[in-house]
C-alpha cells in the first residue's frame, strides 16, 4: 500500500517536472539567445555546454535602449494594458451584474446575443473597427481639433500623447481590447454562485441595486476580478495586430510592434530582439506575482455563508 502510493507521487512529481521544463524551456532559450554574439547563434550546438553563450554578452540589453526609443515604447505599452484592464474590468463587472442578478425582461435575449457575438472572429470585425476609430474625427468635426497632436512638456522634452481620437491616440488602442465578452461570462457564472437569500437581505439592507452590487457583490467577488484584470493586462501587454494597424508613427507604437526595428527583410538582430522579448517579458511576470492571490486562490466562489453581510 505504502509502495502504491509512493509510486503516484512519484509519477505526480515527474508530469510536474517534465510540465514545468515544458512551460520554462521557450523563456530559457529566449534568454539565453539575448546574451549570445551574433555569430553564436548559427553554430552547430554539440552538448549541453554548446547551448549556452561562450562569453555573456550583456551589452544587448543595453543596445536595444540605444537603437530604438524603447522606453517610450514600455511606457505606451504600461499606459495602454493599465488603462485596458481597468476599463475591462469595470465593464465586465456592470454587464456582468446585468445580466446574472438583476431581473429585467430581455435578459435572456441580450445573453443570447452576447454567446453569438462570442462566436465572431478578430479577424472580421478588424477591418470595420479601424475605419470606426480612422473616420471619427471627419464624423464629429472639426477634424482639426481631434485629430491635432497633444505634447506634454517634460522638463526640456517633449512628450508626445498622440491625439484625441482617430489614428495615433491612445484611446483606439485602450477602447477596442477594453470589451471582453470572455471576462463576462466569467463574472456572470461567479456571481450566480452568490446565495439569493443573502441578495435578497443586501437589498433590504441598502434599499437599492447600486449599493448591493458595490458593498456586497464586488467585495465578494474579488478573486474573480483579480483573474479578469490580470489576463486583461496580459492580452494588452502582449498585443501585436491592433496596436500595429492603428498606429502610423513611432512615439505611439507599442513594445511588441516596437521589437519590429531588429528584424529587416534581408536579416535580423535576433539577440537584440530577444532581449527585448525578455524585457517585456519581466512586467507581466511582476503583474502576476502583484495579483497572484487573487487569481489562484478562491477563484469559484463555494458556500458562501449569509453571516458575511
Amino acid at each position: 500500500m505504502v509502495y502504491n502510493r509512493f509510486c503516484r507521487m512519484a509519477l505526480w512529481l515527474l508530469a510536474g517536472i517534465l510540465l514545468v521544463i515544458f512551460f520554462i524551456s521557450p523563456f530559457l532559450w529566449m534568454l539565453v539567445t539575448s546574451l549570445k554574439a551574433d555569430y553564436e547563434l548559427f553554430e552547430t550546438i554539440s552538448g549541453i555546454t554548446g547551448f549556452f553563450p561562450e562569453r555573456p554578452q550583456w551589452h544587448n540589453y543595453r543596445d536595444v535602449f540605444r537603437q530604438i526609443p524603447f522606453v517610450r515604447y514600455l511606457a505606451n505599452s504600461l499606459v495602454v494594458a493599465l488603462a485596458s484592464a481597468l476599463i475591462e474590468t469595470v465593464l465586465a463587472a456592470t454587464a456582468a451584474y446585468g445580466l446574472s442578478i438583476l431581473r429585467w425582461r430581455y435578459r435572456a435575449v441580450a445573453r443570447w446575443l452576447l454567446s453569438l457575438a462570442w462566436l465572431v472572429p478578430f479577424s472580421v470585425v478588424l477591418i470595420p473597427r479601424f475605419l470606426i476609430f480612422a473616420l471619427l474625427p471627419d464624423i464629429l468635426g472639426p477634424a482639426d481639433f481631434w485629430s491635432a497632436w497633444r505634447v506634454l512638456p517634460v522638463g526640456e522634452n517633449e512628450y508626445f500623447l498622440g491625439r484625441l481620437l482617430g489614428l495615433d491616440s491612445f484611446l483606439a488602442l485602450v477602447l477596442p481590447g477594453s470589451i471582453s465578452i470572455t471576462a463576462t461570462f466569467i463574472l456572470i457564472t461567479t456571481m450566480q454562485r452568490i446565495p439569493s437569500s443573502l441578495l435578497e437581505i443586501a437589498y433590504l439592507d441598502t434599499a437599492s441595486a447600486f449599493g448591493v452590487f458595490w458593498r456586497v457583490v464586488l467585495p465578494l467577488i474579488k478573486p474573480a476580478l483579480g483573474t479578469v484584470a490580470f489576463f486583461a493586462f496580459l492580452s494588452s501587454w502582449q498585443g501585436f495586430t491592433w496596436p500595429l494597424v492603428i498606429t502610423s508613427t513611432l512615439e505611439m507604437q507599442t513594445a511588441p510592434v516596437g521589437l519590429r526595428a531588429f528584424q529587416s527583410l534581408h536579416s535580423t538582430q535576433w539577440p537584440l530582439l530577444m532581449a527585448g522579448s525578455v524585457i517585456l517579458t519581466l512586467p507581466a511576470i511582476g503583474f502576476l506575482f502583484l495579483a497572484q492571490r487573487y487569481v489562484v486562490d478562491r477563484f469559484q466562489l463555494v458556500d458562501l455563508p449569509e453571516n458575511r453581510m
